[in-house]
C-alpha cells in the first residue's frame, strides 16, 4: 500500500515500477496483483488481498514462460482450491500489458465457466477483478471497459493485445493465439476434437485440470509418454502453505474418500477398479518414515540391497535405476541415452555407488543388480555379464513362469500368478498394503495393524525429485485381475496403451528389486564364496 501511495503522484516511480513489472511477472504479482476470496467475509476479513507468491507458485510462472519460450505444450495437473487459475489469469494479464502482439485464449467445457458477468468463479471475471485493481497509471492508455472489455474478449488499445475466451466445441476455432489455456481439460467432452482444433491455433497449449480418472484425453496426455517430464507440472495442495492440517482435515471430512483422492491427491486411479497398488497405499509409504520417527521407531535398511535396472529403448523411452535395501527405497534415477553399453555401465555405477548407513554405522551396499534381460534389455547382458567388485548382475525375464514360493493362502506362486511379472507386482502390493495398515495404526485409525517395519515399504516423498514423483504416480497405474485360467495377471503394455498409458518404466525398475534368484549359487560361481549373511 505504501508503494501505491508513493507512486500515485510520482511519474518517475510509475515508470520504474512499470519497467520492473515488464521485466518480471513475479515482481508484477508480488507488488501489484490483488486477488478476491469471498470466503474471508465470513471471518470478518477483507476479501480483496494482495498476492504474495509462495515458492511453488513462482516455479509455476517460470514453467509457463519456459513452455512459451520453447513454443511447446505443457500440462498442469493440480489439486483443487490452490489458486492455479488466478496464476494463469495473472500471467495472461501480464502478457496483455507488457508483451506486444500477444494473444492469450482461454477455453473450458462451458461458456459460463469462461465468462459470466458478476461471477467471480469465471475466468474472465477474475481477469476483470485483477485489471480493475491495478493502479490507473499501469492500465493501458485509453482503456475504456465499456469499449474494450466485452463478453469473452478483453482488448488492450495501447498495443492491440487480446485475451479471448471460447467454450465447448468452439475451442481453437477463433483464429490464432500466442498461448492457449484449456481449463479443466479432464472434463472437456469431445476433447479429441478440441485437441485437433487447438493444435492449429497455437504452438503453446497449456492443458490444466484436476484429475478425473484415466478415461479422458488429459490423463492420456499425462501418462501416454508424449510429453517430457519437464513439460508436466504438478501443483499439489501440500505445496500450498495455506493448507494447514486443520484445513486439510476439514476438507477431507466434507468429501467421499474417492473424491478427495481424485480432486486433492491427484490420484488418477481413484475411480478405477482393479488397481494393483492403490495410490493411497503409495502415499502412506511416503509418510511412514516420519510417523515411525515420531513414535521412536527405528527403520533400518538391510545390509545387502538390490538394485533394479529397466532398460529404455531410445527415443522417449528411458532407462531407470532404483535401489532397495529391504524396506528402504532410494531415489530413482532416469536417463535417455539409448546406448546399451553406456546404460549398463551407468546402472552398475549407480548400484556400486549406493551406500546407506545404519544407526550403528554399519554400511549397507547393493549386492545384486537385477535388470530386464529381454527385448532391449538383452543388449546390456554382455556388458553386465562379468561380476565386478562384489556386485552380482542378474538378468530377469518377467514373462517367465512365477517362482515356487508359497503364499499365506496356501497357494504356490505357480498356482496363483500368470507369470513372474504379476508375482513381483503382487509382492510389492503386499508391502504397500502393510505400509498403509501400519500408518493407520500409528495414527490411531480404525483398521490399522502393527506390522514390523521390515515388512513395509518406505518411499521417499514425491517432492524429493521429479523421478520420485514419476515413480509414485506410475505405481498406481496398472490394474491386476484374473485371466482365463483364474490366475492373477497384470495389465500388459498393450493393454495399458489402450488406456493411454505409456510403459511405466520407473515402476518396472522398482519391481525388479523384488525378483529372487539363486543368489548363493550365483555368488559361488562368480566369486567362489558365499555372500555375507544379512544382519537385521
Amino acid at each position: 500500500m505504501a508503494k501505491t501511495r508513493a507512486a500515485r503522484h510520482n511519474p518517475k516511480i510509475q515508470k520504474w515500477e512499470t519497467e520492473l513489472c515488464a521485466r518480471s511477472v513475479k515482481y508484477f504479482f508480488n507488488n501489484w496483483v490483488y486477488t478476491l476470496d469471498p470466503r474471508l467475509a465470513a471471518l470478518g476479513l477483507p476479501t480483496v488481498i494482495p498476492f504474495d507468491l509462495f515458492p511453488r507458485q513462482e516455479e509455476l510462472l517460470d514453467w509457463l514462460d519456459a513452455r512459451l519460450a520453447a513454443r511447446e505444450d505443457g500440462l498442469l495437473e493440480k489439486s483443487r482450491d490452490i489458486g492455479a487459475t488466478w496464476l494463469l489469469v495473472g500471467w495472461a494479464v501480464h502478457k496483455w500489458l507488457f508483451t506486444d502482439g500477444f494473444k492469450t485464449s482461454f477455453g473450458s467445457r462451458k461458456g459460463e465457466l469462461v465468462d459470466r458477468l458478476g461471477d467471480p468463479d469465471s475466468i474472465f471475471e477474475k481477469m476483470r477483478q485483477l485489471i480493475r485493481l491495478l493502479p490507473p497509471w499501469m492500465k493501458p492508455r485509453r482503456f475504456i471497459p465499456v469499449l474494450h472489455d466485452n463478453h469473452m474478449r478483453i482488448v488492450n488499445p495501447a498495443n492491440g493485445n487480446v485475451i479471448r475466451g471460447e467454450a465447448g466445441d468452439e475451442m481453437g476455432r477463433g483464429g490464432r493465439s500466442t498461448a492457449y489455456v484449456i481449463d479443466e481439460a479432464a472434463h472437456v467432452p469431445r476433447a479429441d476434437g478440441v485437441d485437433a482444433a487447438t493444435s492449429a491455433n497455437t504452438d503453446c497449449r497449456i492443458w490444466v485440470s484436476s484429475v478425473d480418472g484415466m478415461g479422458n484425453l488429459f490423463a492420456r496426455k499425462r501418462h501416454g509418454g508424449q510429453l517430457r517430464p519437464d513439460q508436466i507440472f504438478t501443483f499439489h495442495y501440500f505445496d500450498d502453505p495455506r493448507m494447514t492440517p486443520e484445513r486439510i482435515a476439514m476438507l477431507k471430512n466434507k468429501m467421499e474418500e474417492w473424491a478427495w483422492n481424485a480432486e486433492y491427491e491427484i490420484d488418477y486411479s481413484a475411480s478405477v477398479e482393479g488397481i494393483c497398488i492403490p495410490a493411497k497405499w503409495v502415499k502412506a509409504s511416503q509418510e511412514l518414515e516420519a510417523l515411525c520417527r515420531a513414535k521412536g521407531i527405528v527403520v533400518e535398511p538391510l545390509v545387502r540391497g538390490i538394485g533394479g535396472l529397466d532398460v529404455g529403448g531410445g527415443g522417449k523411452g528411458k532407462s531407470v535405476y532404483v535401489g532397495r535395501f529391504g524396506p528402504v527405497v532410494t531415489l530413482p534415477e532416469a536417463w535417455g541415452e539409448p546406448d546399451t553399453t553406456d546404460t549398463a555401465n551407468r546402472g552398475r555405477d549407480l548400484a556400486m555407488g549406493a551406500v546407506l548407513k545404519r544407526a550403528d554405522g554399519t554400511e549397507c551396499r547393493i549386492g545384486t543388480l537385477n535388470f530386464d534381460s529381454v527385448g532391449v534389455g538383452a543388449g546390456v547382458l554382455s556388458a553386465l555379464k562379468k561380476p565386478l567388485r562384489g556386485l552380482l548382475s542378474v538378468g530377469i525375464n518377467v514373462g517367465l513362469p512365477p517362482t515356487e514360493n508359497t503364499w499365506p493362502d496356501g497357494l504356490t506362486s505357480i498356482e496363483k500368478f500368470s507369470n513372474l511379472k504379476a508375482e513381483l507386482w503382487f509382492s510389492a502390493r503386499s508391502r504397500f498394503k502393510a505400509s498403509n495398515e501400519l500408518a493407520m495404526f500409528l495414527r490411531g485409525e480404525t483398521g490399522g495393524q502393527n506390522h514390523h517395519p521390515s515388512d513395509c515399504i518406505f518411499l521417499p516423498p514425491s517432492t524429493a525429485s521429479k523421478d520420485m514423483m514419476v515413480l509414485a504416480t506410475q505405481l498406481s497405474l496398472p490394474k491386476i485381475g484374473k485371466n482365463e485360467k483364474g490366475k492373477l495377471a497384470l495389465e500388459t503394455k498393450a493393454q495399458l496403451a489402450l488406456r493411454g498409458i505409456a510403459s511405466p518404466d520407473h515402476a518396472e525398475a522398482f519391481m525388479l528389486t523384488f525378483a529372487e534368484s539363486n543368489v548363493v549359487g550365483q555368488w559361488l560361481a562368480a566369486f567362489g564364496k558365499r555372500p555375507k549373511r544379512d544382519r537385521k
